[in-house]
């Protein structure tokens, strides 16, 4: 083989300790690393990350890294059942181990870069995956990412992005409260105006409001709602924020001179928007 092998059978060692603690928000931020998940993942981020790629995680049954994989990447071999321990989301194929591109710092007296910027407080690691995804294919300028977020790193939020988080220009911002009232915040919650109607502003911060609690009571009095039936309570958080950014990205296409007009109205199937890849 081209690559050097460990091979690791004991829930003891260092190694495996420090995997296992990319399973978390706090080991992913401490080392810098991240595992990706799903053979068609790893394949495209071995081709387009290439030298970000630090190593190969196999159970025995699998196969060694490919031919064109950096040859100074390490291929750990893991017994089955600690294999299992870092798959979380149970593909059942190699992982892939990666350093993480740095996420800078966003302050509220930074403001807003021209466009929509999306403010990020989502506590499930998918919900983050899903609307980075969306956040990235209709063009938000930044992803500020809230105290109360996931880590976009986090197995399961790569994977819900479709490897989208590696092409996203993420920033990290303060917790929700501290958000000054002054900001051009277009907040997303069920009691607001209906968003077809609404005029966005040129540079704003797109907030839809944590799983469960919604958004604080003083950014409820301005927010904006997407209309739906009467039979479903509430969309989830990443597919309400995703519609919204399609209508943004609509309205703003419709401003551009020569453009022909297209209604927000015609969305389909908006619970297709945040499903995982594969």
């Amino acid at each position: 083989t081209r690559h050097r092998v460990r091979e690791i059978e004991s829930e003891a060692n260092d190694t495996f300790k420090d995997l296992k603690k990319l399973l978390t928000g706090r080991g992913i931020k401490k080392q810098e690393k991240a595992l990706i998940a799903g053979a068609k993942q790893v394949e495209e981020i071995l081709s387009t990350f290439f030298g970000q790629c630090l190593g190969w995680i196999s159970a025995p049954k699998h196969l060694p890294p490919p031919d064109d994989a950096p040859a100074e990447m390490v291929w750990y071999r893991l017994s089955e059942p600690l294999f299992q321990t870092l798959d979380v989301s149970g593909t059942n194929a190699p992982l892939l181990l990666v350093r993480t591109p740095e996420i800078g710092t966003w302050q509220p007296a930074d403001g807003f870069a021209d466009g929509c910027s999306l403010l990020v407080p989502f506590q499930d690691p998918e919900n983050v995956g899903a609307v980075i995804r969306s956040a990235v294919a209709f063009g938000a300028k930044r992803i500020i990412l809230l105290a109360e977020s996931a880590h976009p790193y986090h197995p399961k939020a790569i994977r819900a992005s479709g490897g989208a988080v590696l092409h996203a220009e993420l920033f990290q911002g303060p917790p929700l409260k501290q958000l000054p009232p002054d900001l051009p915040i277009v907040p997303l919650s069920a009691e607001g105006t209906d968003i077809a109607g609404f005029d966005f502003p040129p540079a704003f911060g797109l907030l839809a409001g944590i799983e469960g609690p919604g958004l604080p009571e003083q950014l409820r009095r301005h927010a904006v709602s997407i209309p739906i039936s009467m039979e479903v309570e509430s969309l989830n958080a990443a597919t309400a924020a995703a519609i919204a950014l399609y209508v943004w990205k609509v309205k703003a296409r419709n401003q551009e001179p020569g453009a022909r007009s297209q209604e927000p109205e015609e969305i389909q199937n908006p619970e297709s928007m945040s499903q995982n890849p594969e």
